[in-house]
């Protein structure tokens, strides 16, 4: 009997450190990321839109995506997500954008440094892939639902709107 409850707290204490550390459920990242040769996506950094907009599920608004372009890249793709191809595309330049990772599992967008050195702070960007509500880096794909770079379906346009939540 008490065999069995060693065992069942071992296994409770090794469920608990997984779930705590992130490891269940990991995000899109490759395990050996490539680059989709020929393949590419436009990064975004845009101002605040001319108004807002409420998605149905969330308790905040947030900007349009019609603001004026601070700043536009073409980013090759590069392993499964936006992360990948981002920090890759950044490594060796002399501007940069950087994340912040949270929870032991999701990398947001943290800040963009220009080649002048001024900061911008992108903590509160609003993210939108192809128009839409795009998750957090580490989980925002860039092939589409048919996982074949270089198809109709995948990511063309990643908008982070500054100052985009509206809250």
């Amino acid at each position: 009997m008490k065999r069995v409850r060693i065992a069942v707290v071992a296994i409770a204490v090794i469920v608990l450190t997984f779930v705590l550390s992130g490891c269940i459920g990991g995000d899109k990242t490759a395990q050996d990321p490539q680059e989709h040769e020929g393949c590419y996506f436009t990064l975004e950094l845009r101002e605040p839109g001319l108004d807002n907009e409420r998605e149905d599920w969330d308790a905040y608004p947030h900007s349009t995506l019609d603001g004026a372009i601070i700043m536009s890249w073409e980013i090759p793709m590069y392993g499964n997500t936006v992360y990948e191809s981002v920090v890759k595309f950044f490594e060796d330049r002399a501007d940069s954008v950087t994340f912040r990772k949270t929870q032991h599992k999701f990398q947001m967008f943290h800040e963009y440094i220009n080649e002048d050195g001024d900061v911008w702070n992108l903590e509160t960007v609003y993210v939108a892939a192809d128009g839409e509500y795009a998750m957090t880096a580490n989980y925002q794909e860039i092939l589409g639902d048919d996982g074949i770079a270089g198809t109709d379906d995948d990511l063309k346009v990643l908008t982070l709107v500054y100052k985009g939540w509206l809250y």
